[in-house]
């Protein structure tokens, strides 16, 4: 039987989390999101009211990458639900955090299958400075009106916004804001 490639799978799940959030308008589904400027990625991020993440581990991957991206992963994401092929669903199981989802992959006569095996939980804890770094400069300058910083800061270089937003403790409009940059975000590079 041919092996599932990752492009198979994320067709799979972009299918079904497309289905899942059609009626919803707020919900903005992010193919390769970047993660501490390029550092990692996840194959799949899903932004509405929280931010859940999606790594897909085919059979032609190595799980090699995975405790590097788990430590990007824990700190950023709200929600994360690794999608497996069946050859490493085992060593997956006993690796990652009980918080994430589990979602097996199958290759049914040709098709996909996705089959939930651990439903995952919403974890609470969340890097700001991870959650930050998602911001594009021209959106860490707006986030200075939104904050009600003197409109001069918007000359200061990207990482001298990045140290002023990190020393303001409200995380919940920050989190807000930056998930409203990702839903709205127009031009996304590949």
């Amino acid at each position: 039987m041919e092996k599932l490639r990752d492009q198979d799978i994320r067709e799979a799940l972009l299918d079904r989390l497309t289905t899942a959030y059609k009626d919803e308008p707020e919900t903005r589904i992010i193919n390769e999101l970047g993660i501490d400027f390029g550092a990692s990625r996840v194959d799949v991020a899903v932004v509405n009211g929280i931010l859940h993440g999606y790594e897909i581990k085919s059979e032609s991957d190595t799980l090699k990458r995975l405790p590097k991206q788990m430590e990007y992963y824990n700190r950023l994401f709200e929600r994360l639900t690794i999608v497996v092929d069946e050859k490493y669903y085992d060593e997956v199981r006993e690796s990652v955090p009980q918080w994430w989802g589990i979602t097996l992959v199958k290759n049914m006569d040709g098709e996909v299958k996705l089959i939930n095996k651990r439903k995952g939980r919403r974890q609470t804890s969340q890097d700001k400075e991870l959650l930050l770094k998602l911001l594009w400069k021209d959106e860490l300058e707006k986030l200075i009106d939104v904050l009600g910083y003197p409109k001069n800061f918007k000359r200061l270089r990207k990482q001298k916004l990045l140290e002023i937003f990190l020393a303001d403790k409200n995380i919940k409009v920050i989190r807000e804001f930056v998930y409203h940059s990702l839903k709205t975000r127009e031009h996304w590079r590949n």
